[in-house]
């Protein structure tokens, strides 16, 4: 099979693309030939050897998201009876996103609704399960509440304000241009605060917000922002968190922590418990996924950049 894959750690150029065994299913497994991934902020670390990711392999595969059919089962996924060769689904790999076949354990696969495209599936999975587990699971966001989505122009930011609306909440969010304002607008959002020309974002979202703050903050980006973040929160409010690509470590004012009964929420992501409560809300098309741009599988270093440069909206897709 073709596919992208390191040798090594490092720049850009450490992505090859070339020939690799084809996978082989372990008994809980499907192989899934894959039809379009996409680039999560992880695959960078992954490449880079930073946040702690290490290579599983000397011809290690990255990528996670995956759509595309089921092309071989594993005897218990096979018994179990959940998916037939030639079935669509999207969820997240085992073995290796970024090639024409990839290894998927059968709990984090789900059936890929027929009004979805192939690569709008692999737009889905690791950024709403992420967002869905610490927004919906995690911190509990219900109708009527007033919610700060970080980062609109993110994977999990995008999907994090079409959840909020899904929910029936007010949606604030920040982006570091009037052009991802714009589109966050056109996703559903309420408010848009360009965190570049106003850093102390905090003081907006009190304006906006008769001077209370939220009630929910989803923050995913870390160090950088996390200040401002927790400021915005009303009394009683939430701050769920499940990124760190600013930076690990901050300041906490424990004073107006407990003065004001704030909560903060970490979270992580579980695919086989929570991707299956986003498969109606994607075939009902309350949520969806939001492509930035398509890029074919062999151009993986050029999706690579766009990240780095964090010029895009929503994801970058690789069509396989």
């Amino acid at each position: 099979m073709k596919a992208v894959f390191l040798t090594a750690q490092g720049g850009i150029d450490a992505l090859t693309y070339g020939d690799r065994p084809d996978p082989t299913p372990l008994a809980d497994e499907v192989i899934v030939r894959v039809r379009a991934t996409s680039i999560n902020r992880r695959d960078l670390f992954e490449r880079e050897g930073s946040h702690g990711v290490r290579l599983s392999s000397d011809h290690h595969i990255p990528g996670l998201d995956i759509a595309g059919e089921v092309v071989a089962l594993g005897e218990t996924a096979a018994r179990r009876g959940r998916f037939g060769v030639g079935d669509r689904v999207f969820g997240v790999a085992t073995g290796g996103a970024y090639a024409e076949l990839a290894r998927a354990d059968l709990a984090e696969l789900q059936p890929l609704p027929a009004n979805v495209s192939y690569e709008e599936g692999a737009a889905v999975p690791t950024v709403y399960a992420a967002a869905y587990r610490a927004m919906v699971v995690r911190a509990r966001m219900h109708m009527g509440e007033e919610v700060l989505v970080m980062a609109a122009g993110s994977g999990v930011g995008s999907a994090g304000i079409l959840l909020g609306k899904a929910a029936g909440c007010r949606v604030l969010t920040t982006a570091s241009s009037a052009v991802k304002l714009e589109k966050a607008a056109a996703l559903g959002a309420d408010v848009g605060i360009d965190y570049r020309e106003t850093p102390e974002f905090s003081q907006a979202v009190l304006e906006h917000t008769g001077g209370q703050g939220v009630d929910l903050v989803y923050e995913h980006i870390g160090a950088e922002v996390f200040e401002q973040a927790y400021r915005s929160l009303r009394v009683g409010g939430r701050l769920v968190t499940n990124g760190v690509t600013s930076g690990h470590m901050v300041q906490l004012h424990l004073g107006r922590l407990w003065t004001r009964e704030i909560s903060l929420i970490g979270s992580t992501m579980h695919p086989a418990e929570d991707l299956a409560a986003i498969v109606p809300l994607l075939a009902r098309r309350e949520v969806r996924g939001v492509i930035d741009r398509v890029l074919p599988l062999r151009d993986a270093a050029e999706g690579h950049r766009v990240l780095e440069s964090s010029e895009f909206f929503g994801k970058v897709v690789l069509s396989v």
